[in-house]
C-alpha cells in the first residue's frame, strides 16, 4: 500500500541513478530538465563550484575577445563611444 506523504515519481536524476519524488526536499524541489534528462537538486548543489567557476572562465574569455575585437578597429580608424558603448569613426 501506498503511503500518503509519497508525491508523483518525476524520474531519475541521470547523475546519481536516484529516483526524483515530488515533495521529497531538496532533491525534487530544484530538480530541472536538461535536454530530456533529469537532474536533482542534491546533484545541481554538487556542482555549484565547478559551474560557478566554469562561469567565471567564461567571462574572461568573452572580455579577452571583446578587447581582442577593440584593438583590431582601432587599426582601422574606429573607437567606442563610452556613452553609448556604439563604434565611432575617428
Amino acid at each position: 500500500m501506498r503511503s500518503p506523504d509519497v508525491g508523483t515519481t518525476l524520474g531519475k536524476c541521470i547523475f546519481d541513478g536516484n529516483t526524483i519524488i515530488e515533495g521529497s526536499g531538496m532533491r525534487s524541489e530544484h530538480a530541472t530538465l536538461r535536454q530530456g534528462k533529469w537532474v536533482c537538486g542534491e546533484c545541481l548543489l554538487g556542482l555549484r563550484d565547478e559551474a560557478f567557476i566554469a562561469f567565471l572562465d567564461e567571462c574572461k574569455q568573452n572580455d579577452k575577445e571583446a578587447s581582442e575585437l577593440l584593438k583590431k578597429v582601432k587599426k582601422y580608424g574606429w573607437s567606442v563611444n563610452p556613452d553609448t558603448g556604439k563604434l565611432e569613426k575617428i
